[in-house]
């Protein structure tokens, strides 16, 4: 159950600290290891059965306890905050979090499947800093079968028209699998009208969560998935910012909390397709926390500089770009 949205708890939050008295160690202790994201898997069902999927399970905080891992966040001194999931459209309350998080100054990113955007969620989406919307096929039918949900990829293109017309930067991740490489390429032509379009992230399946059990039905070769980035990034230079994400460069590159507030990185070895958690943001100090991850500093806090600043330059053209004409969207998507 996610609990009433009436009362706001205070903005400053530790696991381990008093309310009324966060210690200095653990005022700015994710700032200091240089991890400036953080990703919170924000409700853990989906509404899309996708065989690859490396979500966490786990029960999701209630309303109040979700705000306190919100203000722990932000009184760590991490600059955005990532709502993903499962999907964030399930969490009734994502409107008030999402709020709630730019009221403590966080800046805000939705990762969504676009599959159910109703009224209140698409305001969500309007309202964030950034979307993250997954495609990973240029037609219907090779997305809808490796998403595992007909009419997935209709969706995906009515949320980025809304999102367009809005005014929002949106990072399109594309998963390159075994079912789907060799068609990858054609998704940039899709995604050249769309002035939005901040960044086209070309994501290495990893074998986590679901994808672990699944593996021999999505691993590629990696010659294969260097074939497609380099073809991709050849097509398209100049007209889309394309990122190349292998699997390695995802070690030490995130600072993670699960459904229910465990926190883990991505820097040591899965177990059973698993990555171990080092504590919980609603119980331990974030100092501690910190000493627990291994983020790979020197390698990610300036990439991650850059795309913050890319976004906002994004989002500062798109308000000063003439209005988008409708593409002829549907008012509702349940």
């Amino acid at each position: 159950m996610i609990a009433s949205v009436d009362a706001i708890l205070p903005a400053s939050f530790c696991g381990g600290c008093d309310d009324s008295d966060v210690r200095a160690a653990c005022r700015g202790s994710l700032e200091r290891l240089g991890a400036h994201k953080v990703h919170w898997e924000c409700w853990s069902e989906c509404n899309l059965s996708c065989q690859f999927c490396y979500r966490t399970r786990g029960v999701p905080l209630e309303t109040p306890d979700a705000e306190r891992l919100l203000a722990a966040v932000a009184v760590a001194g991490a600059e955005t905050i990532v709502f993903a999931g499962g999907d964030p459209s399930l969490r009734r309350d994502i409107v008030h979090l999402l709020r709630r998080a730019r009221a403590l100054g966080l800046m805000t990113e939705v990762q969504t499947n676009a599959h159910h955007a109703p009224a209140d969620f698409r305001q969500a989406l309007i309202e964030a800093d950034s979307v993250g919307l997954s495609l990973d096929g240029p037609t219907a039918e090779v997305h809808d079968r490796f998403r595992s949900k007909r009419g997935n990829f209709a969706r995906v293109f009515e949320v980025l028209d809304v999102l367009e017309r809005a005014g929002v930067p949106v990072t399109v991740r594309t998963v390159v699998a075994r079912p789907n490489f060799r068609q990858l390429a054609e998704i940039g032509e899709l995604l050249l009208p769309y002035g939005n379009v901040a960044f086209w992230h070309l994501l290495e399946f990893s074998a986590v969560g679901a994808g672990y059990r699944n593996r021999p039905m999505y691993e590629l070769e990696r010659a294969l998935f260097d074939e497609v980035v380099v073809q991709v990034t050849a097509r398209y230079e100049g007209k889309v910012e394309i990122h190349a994400r292998r699997s390695e460069v995802k070690s030490g590159a995130y600072v993670m909390i699960t459904p229910d507030g465990a926190v883990y990185g991505t820097a040591d070895a899965t177990v059973d397709g698993l990555y171990p958690r080092v504590g919980s943001v609603l119980q331990d100090h974030l100092s501690e926390l910190a000493e627990r991850l291994e983020f790979r500093r020197e390698v990610h806090e300036d990439r991650y500089r850059a795309i913050a600043a890319k976004l906002r330059e994004t989002r500062e053209a798109l308000a000063q770009a003439p209005p988008v004409i409708q593409r002829g969207l549907v008012e509702g998507m349940d």
